[in-house]
């Protein structure tokens, strides 16, 4: 039997305005959404902060989910407190087969009209980038990603946020969980500059005693062959 969500919202009451969720997240559930992972919920729930909207067919959800983990530091495995905020941004629409529409008909006999040939060619440019459109459309692609990424489907009557939360909480667990003293901790691989090698009368000074004999004699044939 398949569980009930415990964050949902039905369709039908979107066509009246929003509908703002602000209710714990409880830990059991956050229990079973860290399961498999080295988080454990800490004895405070969690909180889900949304606000969830609809136009035509799409529904936005905006907000926040927080929830209170445990995890061991990856150095010395004491456990450590983590304090997890998401900020949640949804586009959700209908299954893409609900959504489709017949294709418009084309008439048989179409007249072409006289300047077709520079209306083809202006389109090609168009589609390859060319054109006015054509640049348009690619700063339109730099700018959807962002909010390509956060689209997604919803199905039946209700929408259904606990995947989408799940998704979004389990994003903000740090990838090498650290103990606070140790997050900003410098470890360089040279902890001061080199100093300079000794010249003159000063490298003199620096050699080892024991190897005075033999520098002496390196001298005196650097002197010979000046």
């Amino acid at each position: 039997m398949q569980e009930a969500p415990t964050f949902s919202v039905p369709l039908a009451d979107l066509d009246y305005g929003e509908r703002e969720i602000d209710d714990e997240i409880p830990r059991e559930w956050l229990r079973r959404t860290f399961e498999g992972s080295e988080a454990v919920p800490r004895d405070q729930p969690g909180r889900l902060t949304v606000t969830v909207s609809k136009s035509g067919r799409e529904v936005m959800v905006r907000g926040k989910a927080r929830a209170y983990v445990t995890m061991p530091c990856a150095r010395t495995l004491d456990p450590v407190d983590f304090d997890l905020v998401a900020d949640i941004f949804l586009l959700l629409g209908p299954p893409s087969g609900s959504a489709a529409r017949p294709a418009p008909k084309t008439p048989v006999a179409a007249k072409r009209p006289a300047n077709a040939a520079s209306n083809d060619k202006k389109a090609s440019n168009d589609k390859k980038g060319k054109g006015p459109r054509g640049r348009r459309k690619r700063d339109d692609e730099a700018l959807l990603p962002e909010e390509e990424a956060a689209r997604d489907t919803y199905e039946g009557d209700r929408v259904n946020l606990d995947p989408f939360i799940r998704e979004f909480l389990l994003l903000e667990l740090p990838m090498v969980p650290l103990r606070e003293d140790l997050r900003s901790e410098e470890s360089p691989a040279i902890e001061r500059p080199l100093e300079p090698a000794p010249e003159g009368r000063q490298a003199q000074e620096a050699i080892d005693p024991r190897l005075a004999p033999l520098a002496a004699i390196a001298n005196r044939l650097r002197a010979k062959k000046e």
